[in-house]
């Protein structure tokens, strides 16, 4: 019987971006390679273990592929002295640092298993990680603050036009109605990063139905689209750019401008757009106000999540999503990216050794109850 290793908190890595460490593979060296486009994550991660090891808590990381149980994985990666080693043991915690949502059949089941046991917690907030993991979800919940959002149901070019249809009847009664364009978005309903993210014009049903049947398997929604390219300005230029804040605690600990590439209106970075860290003093504070404001709707002062903005070519702010995993990842060649991309690691393990503490001091706690009992 093969040895188990217990340890404070397991990242759990989705299986399509990260390998399995009991993969035997002769060029599988590290978990993120070049072939699936994050080879940097090797840095990154390496480094959350690292500050990990510096507040004294034993981690590893391990891949959605290997979840064997309750708070259980199969195999896992170790960093030490600046290099990957793979480890063909089993390992297990009872809080997971969740980086992976269930994009399929598999990991859903996986998943599940994973959080089966009561004892088994996720760093990521159950419910606030269904309400943003579905855009559809994270409108209903938040529509006051949000642009008009609807499900598209059923492949065929009826269904299409009536939920077109739909859409602008919503649109036209929204008290931003000059804020939207004739082009619609349409987006993966569970995706992210700006993956599968295509607009169109409002009439192009035959256009929307034959991108849907090229993506089989996956669920749209589609929104107006927001004229948004000269609501924001950096360094005196308007640019198309989206806003983010990064909450833990209750509070923003960060924030920071996403600019697209010339001829996008995708903000991502690895879809060619531009990050640059801005303190709250140099966003417009009708933003921050709205943001504060959903905080307040969500009450999850102890999670950590990111909330997206635009702010339309009239001055309106809207939220774009909600993200529980926001990326720990960073510009390599920008260095202020690097140290604050660092701050955030940091923040984050330091509220992973508040919920350990706290699992341990209830648990001697109940010790103590029942000695007393005994006694």
């Amino acid at each position: 019987m093969k040895k188990s290793i217990y340890f404070d908190v397991l990242i759990v890595y989705n299986e399509k971006f990260s390998k399995s460490a009991s993969d035997h593979s002769i060029n599988n060296k590290t978990p993120f390679t070049k072939k699936l486009g994050n080879e940097s994550y090797n840095v990154v991660y390496g480094c959350f273990l690292e500050v990990c090891k510096k507040f004294e808590l034993k981690a590893a990381l391990t891949s959605s592929a290997d979840i064997s149980g309750p708070g259980t994985c199969r195999s896992f990666w170790s960093f030490e002295n600046k290099k990957w080693i793979k480890n063909n043991l089993e390992c297990s915690s009872n809080l997971i640092f969740d980086k992976f949502a269930p994009t399929n059949l598999g990991i859903k089941l996986r998943r599940k298993l994973l959080f089966s046991s009561r004892k088994v917690k996720p760093f990521n907030d159950p419910f606030l990680f269904e309400l943003f993991f579905d855009k559809q979800k994270t409108y209903e919940k938040l529509s006051s603050y949000s642009i008009p959002t609807v499900s598209l149901e059923e492949n065929t070019l009826t269904s299409i036009n009536e939920v077109c249809q739909e859409l602008a009847i919503l649109s036209k009664k929204h008290p931003g109605a000059n804020d939207f364009s004739t082009d619609i978005v349409m987006k993966d309903q569970f995706g992210a990063g700006g993956e599968n993210v295509y607009k169109f014009p409002i009439n192009n049903s035959k256009n929307i139905l034959a991108t849907v049947l090229k993506n089989t398997g996956i669920s749209f929604i589609i929104q107006p689209f927001v004229k948004f390219d000269q609501g924001f300005s950096y360094q005196n230029a308007p640019a198309t750019t989206d806003i983010r804040f990064v909450y833990l605690g209750g509070k923003i600990v960060q924030s920071y401008i996403r600019i697209a590439k010339t001829g996008d209106f995708r903000c991502n970075e690895h879809l060619g757009g531009s990050l640059t860290y801005l303190p709250l003093t140099e966003i417009p504070k009708k933003i921050i106000t709205k943001a504060n404001l959903i905080a307040k709707v969500l009450k999850q002062k102890s999670s950590l999540y990111a909330l997206d903005f635009v702010i339309s070519n009239n001055g309106n702010v809207y939220l774009l999503e909600g993200n529980t995993m926001p990326g720990l990842d960073w510009n390599m060649a920008l260095k202020d990216n690097e140290i604050k991309a660092k701050k955030l690691i940091e923040l984050v393990v330091k509220e992973m050794v508040l919920r350990t503490k706290a699992k341990v001091a209830q648990h001697l706690s109940k010790s103590l109850s029942s000695s007393y009992s005994v006694l």
